[in-house]
C-alpha cells in the first residue's frame, strides 16, 4: 500500500482533495495547525495520507478508504494504551466523512483489542463543506489532546471494564 507520511505541511491537499476549494483547502491547513499547535511532550504530529484513496473506490472495497490520518498515542506502558486518531475517509455511499474518536485497550473477557469512545464524525454532504467537517472533528481532536491522558478515566467514562491486574 503506498502510505506516505509527514508533517503537514507536506500532506498534498490539493492532490487528496482536488475538488475542494483553495478557500477550504485554507481552512484545513489552520485547523491542522491547531492541532499541531497542542504538542504531546515528546512527540511530533506526524500525517499519513494515502493518495490511492484520492477517487472513491467503490463499494465493493474491503475496509475503509483512507485519504488523510493523524493518530497521537497519548498512553502507551504495561500492555496498555491510549490514543486518539483523526480520519478523513469515503463513507460507502461516495461521501468524504470526516472522524475523530479515543481508542482505549480493551479489558473485555472478549478481545476486542480496542474501543473508541465518544467518536465524532461529519460527512461532507449538503452545505457542510470538508473544510466545515475537519474544523468540528479537529477541534474535539484538540481537547482530546488536552485532556485526561489516563485510560482508566475514559474507560470509566465509557462504561467500560477496567484493566485487569495482573
Amino acid at each position: 500500500m503506498n502510505t506516505l507520511s509527514g508533517t503537514f505541511d507536506a500532506v498534498p491537499l490539493e492532490a487528496l482533495f482536488p475538488d475542494a476549494s483553495v478557500a477550504d483547502l485554507g481552512r484545513l491547513r489552520r485547523s491542522a495547525d491547531g492541532i499541531d499547535g497542542v504538542q504531546v511532550r515528546g512527540k511530533f504530529q506526524v500525517w499519513e495520507w494515502f493518495p490511492q484513496h484520492v477517487t472513491f473506490p467503490g463499494r465493493s472495497v474491503a475496509g475503509t478508504p483512507e485519504i488523510l490520518l493523524a493518530e497521537v498515542s497519548l498512553y502507551d506502558a504495561g500492555g496498555d494504551w491510549l490514543e486518539v486518531s483523526l480520519d478523513v475517509e469515503w463513507t460507502t455511499e461516495g461521501l468524504l466523512n470526516v472522524w475523530s474518536a479515543i481508542s482505549v485497550a480493551c479489558w473485555c473477557e472478549v478481545d476486542h483489542n480496542a474501543h473508541y469512545v465518544d467518536p465524532v464524525e461529519r460527512a461532507v454532504v449538503g452545505a457542510t463543506s470538508l473544510a466545515d467537517a475537519f474544523e468540528t472533528v479537529a477541534g474535539r481532536f484538540i481537547a482530546w489532546l488536552a485532556g485526561p491522558r489516563d485510560p482508566e478515566f475514559w474507560r470509566a467514562h465509557a462504561s467500560l471494564p477496567p484493566r485487569k491486574q495482573r
